[in-house]
């Protein structure tokens, strides 16, 4: 919500107030979301003290992932679910389970934002009840890698360290917020154990693999779309869907498309579930991303029959040729230039919009395959990693 003047602004979101006011910026903590989190929390509280605990007091192998301990939506998030189902149809005899991160304040015993049967574990439940593990594999996102040892409790350590066999695997979903080696030193603390999955193939590398001195596998970001509507050309509606991410040249460029597209709506994806979402992207011709890029926001959209923009980068697209896509802008500042028009010209001619759909989700399914998926995690789970960590030439 926005309520703007030239000497005066406020910003609500769901963690912060934000005031400016003559170029000075003031943030408060948005006490709605403290409440929201707390009422989340305290119905979960209940509902996970009611779960049958047998499975985990009986488990002897066990494959946990852990999960942001407040319930959102992203990318990232849904993927963390699908690699969890796909884990547990693949080892039958373990216990696959997802459990909120350790020690925070938050916890949640479902996740109704998107379509899943998971029902998620606080930490402690796991260290309280697991007494008979003999092998134990925990998926820690990259934002996480860098404080878990930190953040656990003496118990949590000891409890850790006497599982005969125990793995961590650092879901790589973005480069950027990947911990830096030494940062991970900790780890080994725990068990010498170590390895990285990756979410995109362009740093699922050797590169990549000798920088961290980890095994390193790739595991694609992908996730069940069957179940959401597909509208065709002469369904769809003047929207524009905009990413909520954070960018710099997002303002100028918004501002410049509503311009010179008056008679569109533009809506920002916030405050709903991924159904809703998914079926106001499958209204919409256009889905603009400014974000990884290569992300959900460009890719979810061709299952629904829409087209995503982005902008070009070496760090998320899986190869060059996506940079050749009338959808895809080699920078920002092409974009605000010519984004305006290249929507004008797409949505007035159905012809032309669907050939560039069909070019997008050919390319798009040459990559994404679900068996190549399923046989990644896989290869993952039977030590058959792409990458394993060469010693430098000094060494």
């Amino acid at each position: 919500m926005y309520n703007n003047c030239k000497l005066f602004s406020k910003e609500v979101n769901d963690k912060h107030i934000i005031y400016r006011f003559l170029g000075l910026r003031v943030t408060f903590q948005n006490p709605n979301f403290e409440c929201e989190y707390k009422t989340e929390t305290k119905k979960a509280l209940k509902i996970q003290n009611g779960y049958d605990l047998t499975p985990l007091k009986s488990a002897k192998k066990m494959i946990l992932f852990l999960t942001p301990s407040q319930m959102k939506i992203s990318g990232g998030v849904m993927s963390i679910y699908s690699l969890c189902e796909v884990s547990r149809e693949l080892n039958p005899d373990f216990c696959c389970i997802l459990s909120t991160y350790p020690n925070d304040k938050y916890t949640y015993a479902s996740n109704d934002y998107f379509y899943n049967n998971e029902k998620i574990y606080r930490f402690s439940q796991i260290v309280d009840n697991c007494k008979n593990l003999e092998s134990l594999m925990i998926h820690i996102p990259d934002y996480y890698a860098k404080y878990f040892y930190g953040d656990l409790k003496n118990k949590e350590k000891r409890f850790l360290s006497s599982v005969k066999n125990l793995h961590i695997n650092i879901l790589n979903q973005n480069i950027d917020l990947m911990a830096e080696p030494q940062d991970l030193e900790s780890l080994f603390k725990l068990t010498t154990n170590v390895t990285q999955t990756t979410a995109h193939g362009r740093y699922a590398t050797q590169e990549v693999c000798n920088k961290w001195q980890i095994p390193t596998h790739l595991f694609l970001a992908m996730w069940d779309m069957s179940k959401y509507k597909k509208r065709f050309f002469e369904e769809k509606e003047k929207i524009i869907v905009l990413s909520p991410d954070e960018n710099e040249n997002k303002e100028a460029i918004v501002s410049n498309l509503k311009e010179k597209l008056a008679d569109w709506q533009f809506v920002t994806v916030e405050n709903m579930t991924f159904a809703e979402y998914m079926d106001l992207i499958s209204k919409a011709f256009f889905t603009v991303t400014f974000g990884e890029g290569f992300d959900g926001y460009f890719t979810q959209p061709l299952y629904v029959g829409s087209i995503g923009i982005s902008v070009y980068n070496d760090k998320f697209f899986p190869e060059e040729n996506w940079a050749k896509l009338d959808n895809v802008f080699s920078s920002y500042e092409e974009m605000e230039e010519n984004c305006a028009k290249f929507i004008l010209d797409l949505s007035d001619n159905c012809v032309k919009y669907n050939n560039l759909l069909s070019l997008n989700k050919d390319m798009f399914d040459s990559i994404y395959n679900f068996e190549e998926y399923r046989d990644n995690i896989k290869r993952f789970y039977e030590g058959k990693y792409d990458y394993l960590p060469q010693k430098k030439e000094n060494e």
